[in-house]
This record gives C-alpha cells, sequence and structure tokens, in this order.
C-alpha cells in the first residue's frame, strides 16, 4: 500500500497540517462532519478572523500538563514572521495593530477559508465533508478509520478534531473520545473564553448594560489576573471581554472571588473628597443624584438600593465608594461549552512527545490544535497555537516518512 496521512478534522489546525505536509506528496485525506471547511474559523473575531498575535508568549497560555517551556518550544517552532511569510506566498495578505492582533487585510474570515481552500484543491487533498469519524484502531503499521460512509486504511494519522466549545458550530468531545480510545490520557476537560453565572441577583435589572471596569480574579485568596475591559451584565451573569479574559483562569474547584472596580480610572481617596466637595457645594442634592455624575444613572440607582445607602454624610460615602472600588461576586460559575469559544483540557502532555507532538504510545499518531491540552487568552492566542502545532506536526511526519 502507498503510504498515505489522514487527517480527522476540518478546522484551523487540520486545514494548515494538510497544507504545511502538500510536499510530501503522500495522498492526504482531510474529513470534516460539517457541510465546510472552516466553519468555526468563519465565526472568529466576529468574522474579520483574529488569525494571530505578534506577542505570542507563554504567559497568555494555560495548561495543567504542559510546561512554559513545552509551550514554548511549540510557539517557537513556527513563529509570526513564519506563518506570515506562509500567507503571502500562498496569496493572504495580513494587517497588524497595535495591540499586537493580527487579520486578513480584507478583515474578512472567508478571505483565509478561500486561500487555504484553493491550495488544498491545488495540492489534490481528497476532502471528505459531512462525514465523521466513528472508529479507529490499528494494526503493527497502519490505522482504520471507520466513518459514517465507509472504512479507510492510513499509515499516518492526524487528530485535530478540536474541541466542545461551540456545538453549534460543530464542536464535540468526538476527538478526545478517539484519542482515548486509543489509549491516550486525557486532562478534565473545562469551558474558557466563557461568560460567568453569578448566584446573587441583586444586579440583574442591569441586564444589558455595559461598563469599562477593573476586574481582579482572587483564587483561593491569591489574585490570579487582572484586567481592565468592558463587562456586560446578563441576566444569568456577567459576560464582556474583561470577563471572557478572566474566565480562563477560573476553576470550578477553587474558591474563586470577582472583584470589580467600576471607577478604575480614580483612586477611592479622590472620589471621596469629591463627592465630599460636591455635597458641601450642594446639600440639597442627594447622595444618588451626586453620584449620578461619576456613573450611569440606572447603575447608580441600582447600587445604591443594593447598599441600602439614603443619607448622604462621611461615612456613606465612604461606604459607598469602597463598594464601588471593590465590589464581590464570589463563586462564579462557567456558563457552559454552548456559550465557549474554546475548551481547557484535552490530550495531556504525558500523551505525546513535544518535540513532534506524536503519541509516545502510538507511533504515527499525532495530536494538534485544541485537542491538546493548551488553551490561550483572547487575542489571536489560540490560533497562532493552531497553526504552530500543525506546523510542528508536519515536520515531524516529513522527517519520520523520510527516514
Amino acid at each position: 500500500m502507498t503510504p498515505n496521512i489522514i487527517i480527522v478534522g476540518g478546522g484551523a489546525s487540520g486545514i494548515f497540517c494538510a497544507i504545511s505536509l502538500l510536499e510530501l506528496g503522500l495522498p492526504i485525506y482531510l474529513f470534516e462532519k460539517n457541510k465546510i471547511l472552516g466553519k468555526k474559523l468563519l465565526a472568529t473575531g466576529n468574522g474579520r478572523c483574529n488569525i494571530h498575535n505578534l506577542y505570542t508568549r507563554t504567559s497568555c497560555y494555560q495548561s495543567s500538563s504542559f510546561t512554559s517551556q513545552a509551550i514554548q518550544s511549540i510557539l517557537e517552532g513556527f513563529n509570526f514572521s513564519e506563518f506570515q511569510e506562509c500567507c503571502r506566498k500562498m496569496g493572504l495578505l495580513l494587517t497588524q495593530q497595535l495591540d499586537g492582533r493580527v487579520y486578513p487585510n480584507s478583515q474578512s474570515a472567508k478571505s483565509l477559508l478561500e486561500v487555504f481552500s484553493l491550495k488544498l484543491e491545488e495540492g489534490k487533498v481528497r476532502i471528505h465533508l459531512e462525514e465523521e469519524v466513528l472508529n479507529i484502531h490499528k494494526d503493527s503499521k497502519n490505522f482504520f478509520v471507520q466513518s459514517t460512509k465507509g472504512t479507510y486504511q492510513s499509515s499516518y494519522l492526524i487528530l485535530a478534531c478540536g474541541s466542545e466549545a461551540y456545538p453549534k458550530l460543530g464542536g464535540s468531545n468526538k476527538g478526545l473520545e478517539l484519542a482515548r480510545s486509543l489509549g491516550l490520557e486525557i486532562v478534565q476537560t473545562y469551558p474558557s473564553l466563557v461568560p460567568l453565572k453569578l448566584d446573587t441577583h441583586s444586579l440583574r435589572d442591569l441586564s444589558g448594560m455595559k461598563l469599562k471596569v477593573k476586574i481582579t480574579l482572587k483564587v483561593d485568596t491569591i489574585t490570579k489576573k487582572e484586567v481592565i475591559d468592558d463587562l456586560l451584565f446578563t441576566s444569568y451573569g456577567v459576560s464582556g471581554f474583561g470577563i471572557l479574559d478572566i474566565s480562563s483562569q477560573i476553576q470550578t474547584s477553587q474558591d474563586n472571588v470577582l472583584i470589580i472596580d467600576f471607577l478604575p480610572n480614580f483612586e477611592a481617596e479622590f472620589l471621596e473628597q469629591m463627592l465630599l466637595k460636591l455635597h458641601k457645594s450642594f446639600p440639597q442634592r442627594s447622595l444618588l443624584q451626586l453620584l449620578n455624575g461619576f456613573l450611569p444613572p440606572k447603575f447608580a440607582r441600582v447600587c445604591m438600593e443594593v447598599l441600602k445607602i439614603k443619607q448622604c454624610h462621611t461615612k456613606n460615602i465612604k461606604k459607598l465608594i469602597f463598594c464601588l472600588k471593590n465590589w464581590e461576586f464570589k463563586n462564579p460559575k462557567l456558563q457552559g461549552f454552548e456559550n465557549a469559544e474554546v475548551s481547557g483540557g484535552g490530550v495531556s502532555a504525558n500523551a505525546v512527545k513535544i518535540n513532534t507532538l506524536e503519541s509516545k504510545a502510538v507511533s504515527g499518531l499525532y495530536i494538534i490544535g485544541e485537542m491538546l491540552d493548551i488553551v490561550g487568552d483572547r487575542g489571536g492566542y489560540n490560533l497562532a497555537f493552531a497553526w504552530a502545532s500543525a506546523r510542528v506536526c508536519a515536520e515531524s511526519l516529513k522527517r519520520s516518512h523520510k527516514t
């Protein structure tokens, strides 16, 4: 039998891995259960596709099994400059923002998918759409892949099935089930970059309101992460970019506390003194009326009701400002995979060779992308890892085949 390659999963890492393997000249079969390739890619960055980030660093990734050195090794295996040059050779022009985020110059994910799909077509990759892989087993030499439409044989097998995040776009745990069936160790998965549910209903009337705040996450009394960004109140809790960024650090087994500073641009002492001066200048005004000049009136009213503050005097002013600068939400809960952008957990570092991403136990089996126990922050970091892991895998497979 002529050696061939099967890639399971037509998302970012699967597509790019297939492209990276074209020069090897082997038949490549790409299986995708959706009607189209890259369905999740098309939704990335609200359709603009935040494709990479100039400032990829290990602090932007979380894992319970991969060390920072291991993650750095994978990222350095295919850095942004190399990715940009690869895209230019295929005809895809990229543009960079001041914050390091990178997008297709067209500001459209469709451009990326068109260029990558054309490369697959020109490379004669056999694309099997609407065909889900159900089972995999291996004899001494080859893999046998059973799908919804038949059984296939391959010399090399690459699992690039993504995660459970966004099931509406095809996310599922099927890839991890396949990996587990082949004997690979799996770290418990959890939703990441996801809104948070709160037990308290005191601020439910603020649903739909967005504020720029400072969010601090304390885990077991230790400050884990701080961000200044949007917080959006919802009927179930909180969302917004700041909350999504914080969510990647939340583990449900720990004692988590969110501390919100609703006035992050001002020190507490300055705010107290300003309110005291205003009270002196306008003694006829209530504390609520004074606060309306600091925060949206609806937010001010709800806060005053929750705190049960009515009279305007020094003690109440100090209490009010302290609460606005240190509002606590205890034990927030992750909203769930259906609302998550990505998933944490996955195939453990113990199961793969870091420099190749080949299974330690099953020769010829590779795991890439979101299936690995590595999850990145918002801002192009997860796609950066998808491209890097795909290229590391492809280069390893090419070396292995030539030898």
